[in-house]
């Protein structure tokens, strides 16, 4: 609560002297408008004002029959912005966020001081990493006991994200079914139709064979499991307008690449030898959002995931993300989004444009 103090008081003084010196409070705008894709984005007023003594929201949630959402964001960050424009100005979803939850905003290269629900004292960068924040927005939904209940790594459209929320409101009666299903079961209601499985996209790059083992035995190229499914809206876009880009066609060629159909009933046998029904190894991997990409290393006898993205991307971050696997940049940078940042960098000093929403 000191440092809360500190935190509070702070604020309150460089208000007043922003009233005192319009040249300081001028300047201070004028510095934030002048970044190149400036992250000061305006807050919806129903941001929940934290001391960031987190189990002390928890407490406060829990009494007001709520729970805490924690949301992490960056400066200049696309996918937040669009975040805050269309899916916080939607009534629904606004009615549902006041209503049920308590949503605690925190940056994910911030200084401020927290305490975390298990008592310990960091500042939000450090508390960033502990909870493995690799994509922005990324929002956690904590439970009753402020332990994590549902996360979000990376932007859902304004369906499926009031949909997640539905979902963990409703998880005291339905505990079993996945997400996946939940939203599939409600497409279903909502549309009077059933949603049919269709086959997914066929690429030239994409191998049949669903003997993964086999598959990544024979490969000495990094290995692409793209998790996806039929009616996909974000499967569409990946498809037909990123793998079509020449560059990231280039980069898809470095990786031996197999399809899984999140709702599929086939056979297929994992990279580690076991055999299920693709839908089960999706679940196995805790697999929610489609399309999801996981990563395998090069070592085939040593077969472990590398990376995984559960996110909506654009052609940038699809790049860079490639990049990060072929690079290997992960054994020596754990945190991707520092390596897109040095990366954005590196090609603004080759004169070359960046567009984070490209």
């Amino acid at each position: 609560m000191k440092n809360s103090f500190y935190r509070v008081f702070g604020g309150f003084f460089l208000m007043i002297l922003g009233l005192l010196n319009p040249a300081f409070s001028m300047d201070s705008a004028q510095s934030k408008n002048d970044l190149a894709n400036s992250g000061f984005f305006d807050q919806p007023t129903w941001f929940k004002s934290s001391f960031l003594d987190l189990s002390e929201d928890v407490d406060e949630a829990n009494e007001a029959n709520k729970q805490v959402v924690l949301y992490f964001h960056q400066d200049g960050c696309p996918y937040c912005k669009k975040l805050l424009d269309d899916n916080f100005s939607d009534p629904e979803i606004i009615k549902k966020m006041t209503t049920g939850f308590d949503l605690i905003e925190l940056n994910m290269w911030g200084d401020k001081a927290l305490v975390s629900t298990e008592g310990e004292e960091l500042s939000e960068k450090e508390f960033a990493q502990k909870m493995k924040v690799m994509f922005t927005p990324t929002l956690i939904i904590l439970d009753r006991s402020g332990k994590p209940q549902f996360r979000m790594n990376g932007y859902y459209a304004p369906d499926k994200f009031s949909a997640v929320l539905d979902y963990v409101r409703e998880q005291k009666t339905t505990p079993s079914i996945s997400f996946n299903d939940f939203y599939r079961k409600r497409e279903q209601k909502n549309k009077g139709l059933t949603i049919p499985d269709a086959p997914l996209h066929t690429e030239s790059f994409i191998i049949k064979n669903k003997n993964l083992a086999d598959v990544f035995k024979q490969s000495n190229k990094p290995m692409l499991i793209l998790f996806e499914q039929s009616q996909c809206q974000e499967c569409n876009e990946l498809h037909g307008d990123v793998f079509r880009r020449l560059p990231v066609y280039k980069q898809l060629q470095q990786f031996t690449i197999v399809q899984v159909n999140i709702n599929s009933p086939s056979i297929l046998i994992t990279p580690e030898g076991n055999t299920m029904t693709e839908q089960e190894f999706a679940r196995s991997l805790g697999i929610q959002y489609t399309p999801s990409m996981v990563f395998y290393g090069t070592q085939a006898n040593n077969k472990t995931i590398v990376f995984r993205s559960e996110a909506y991307l654009k052609g940038f971050h699809i790049q860079a993300l490639f990049d990060y696997v072929l690079t290997q940049a992960y054994l020596n940078e754990p945190e991707f989004q520092r390596f897109v940042q040095r990366r954005a960098d590196e090609l603004k000093k080759q004169g070359k444009e960046v567009n984070l929403w490209e």
